[in-house]
């Protein structure tokens, strides 16, 4: 089975219970900071990379007068979503395509906006960057959101613990190494903002093993081979840590030929 199945697989498990991909927690923080930037910017075609837990699409859908596209690979979690609006006149609002991110399928220059929220740790994020590049016209804005590594955990301990307990996990960013690749890809940044979220470890472990089946004796060992610096990094009290969450901005910048 390829990576992308297995990603597709796992999020159509995620889809209902909203633990990894636009959970709750979240919610309010994401739509307070799209609907800013979307202010801001007033983008008149919206692409959005995932269909995420539906939530914050379908408030997109129903707050704003823009073009909106979601590229989803799951097609049942396209249908589930239909399903579940499906005598909503807002559903009509939204264009959906079953396709890929390292595949983008979107037309060159053809997004204002693209949001990309809660994918970009297990999709291999050079690809995935270059295809959203191509697919934003020039002063095009790119929202991005996701956990990064606290700033002083260069060892990446965090990422340490979710590659045991998930193994479709890559690698989170630091802030400041995440501004370092978007600017090598012509992204100029614009503005960030963190957050810090409790997450519990303990269950959060157990979440990916009753999908994966892969025990948790090694996700947990991560922590106590780690504990001080977990306690000092992510504040780590019984079980529960901070997880930083970034949500930041950037505009797809003009090729240095073609100014």
């Amino acid at each position: 089975m390829s990576r992308l199945n297995d990603i597709v697989l796992f999020s159509q498990y995620d889809f209902p219970n909203r633990v990894v991909i636009e959970p709750e927690k979240r919610s309010s923080k994401l739509h307070e900071s799209l609907f800013d930037v979307i202010a801001t910017y007033n983008p008149g075609v919206i692409v959005k990379a995932g269909l995420g837990s539906g939530h914050l699409l379908y408030e997109l859908a129903k707050g704003s007068e823009a073009y909106i596209v979601v590229v989803e690979p799951s097609m049942k979690i396209i249908r589930d979503f239909i399903d579940g609006h499906f005598e909503d006149p807002v559903i009509k609002k939204i264009h959906f395509i079953n396709g890929e991110f390292n595949q983008f399928p979107i037309d060159y220059y053809a997004a204002d906006l693209l949001v990309c929220i809660d994918n970009l740790d297990f999709l291999e994020s050079g690809k995935v960057v270059d295809e959203f590049r191509r697919a934003l016209q020039f002063d095009g804005v790119l929202f991005m959101a996701g956990i990064v590594l606290f700033d002083d955990d260069i060892e990446g301990i965090y990422d340490d613990f979710m590659k045991a307990a998930f193994p479709l996990h890559n690698d989170y960013y630091l802030r400041d190494d995440l501004k370092t690749v978007m600017t090598l890809n012509e992204f100029k940044f614009v503005k960030g903002s963190i957050d810090y979220y409790p997450v519990d470890l303990f269950l959060l472990a157990n979440y990916f093993n009753a999908y994966f089946q892969t025990g948790t004796d090694a996700a947990l060992g991560v922590i106590d081979d780690n504990h001080d610096e977990f306690v000092r990094l992510y504040g780590l009290e019984k079980s529960t840590i901070s997880e930083p969450y970034y949500i930041s901005i950037y505009l797809r910048e003009k090729p240095k030929d073609t100014q």
